[in-house]
C-alpha cells in the first residue's frame, strides 16, 4: 500500500508501507513531475536534497508513517541496516538507547575500546590488557626515553641561544 503526503509548496512523497521504499516528486513550476535523485551518504543512510537543504529518507519515512519525533529522540533502525526503511524497520529511542543497540549488533566504531566489551573476535580486552601490560613492564625504559629527548633538545637549545649571541 503506498500513501502521499504532501510537503508544503513543491514536493510530493510516496511512500510503500511495506517495503519503506520512497518516492519523492518535485511541484516547482520548473520542474513539475520529476523524480528527485536519492544517494548514500559517507555514513550508509540514504539522502535526498530538497530546497538546498539534505534529509535523512528514514527521518521522512518515520516523520510520515511513525508520527513527529519527539524531542530527545531519534530514528533507530531496529535490524541495524541502514538502507532498509520499512516503517516496521524503525522506531524512536533515546541517544543512548540508539548508541547501545548499535553496540549489541556490532555497528558502534568506538575510539575507546575498553568502554566495549569485545568486538566480533573478540580481541579487545586482550587489546588493553596487553597494552597496560607492556606499558608496566617497559615503563622505565619509556621514562628514560622521554627524560632523554627532552634533556637533548633542552640542550640544543641552549647550544642555538649561544650561538646567536656570539653572532
Amino acid at each position: 500500500m503506498t500513501k502521499t503526503f504532501y510537503l508544503p509548496k513543491y514536493y510530493t512523497i510516496l511512500i510503500e508501507t511495506e517495503t519503506g521504499k520512497i518516492e519523492i516528486y518535485s511541484n516547482s513550476k520548473h520542474a513539475k513531475g520529476r523524480q528527485l535523485k536519492q544517494s548514500i551518504n559517507n555514513d550508509g543512510y540514504l539522502i535526498v536534497n530538497m530546497n538546498r537543504k539534505t534529509y535523512p529518507i528514514h527521518s521522512l519515512v518515520a516523520k510520515f508513517i511513525l508520527g513527529d519525533r519527539p524531542h530527545g529522540l531519534c530514528v533507530n533502525h531496529i535490524d541495524g541496516n541502514k538502507l532498509n526503511n520499512a516503517p516496521t524497520n524503525l522506531e524512536y529511542v533515546t541517544l543512548a538507547e540508539n548508541t547501545k543497540h548499535s553496540m549489541r549488533t556490532g555497528l558502534h566504531i568506538c575510539n575507546r575500546p575498553e568502554h566495549l566489551s569485545t568486538y566480533k573476535d573478540g580481541r579487545t580486552r586482550d587489546k588493553v590488557k596487553y597494552k597496560h601490560e607492556w606499558y608496566i613492564q617497559n615503563k622505565q625504559k619509556v621514562l628514560e626515553r622521554v627524560k632523554k629527548n627532552y634533556n637533548d633538545k633542552k640542550q640544543q637549545r641552549l647550544e642555538n641561544t649561544k650561538k646567536e649571541t656570539l653572532l
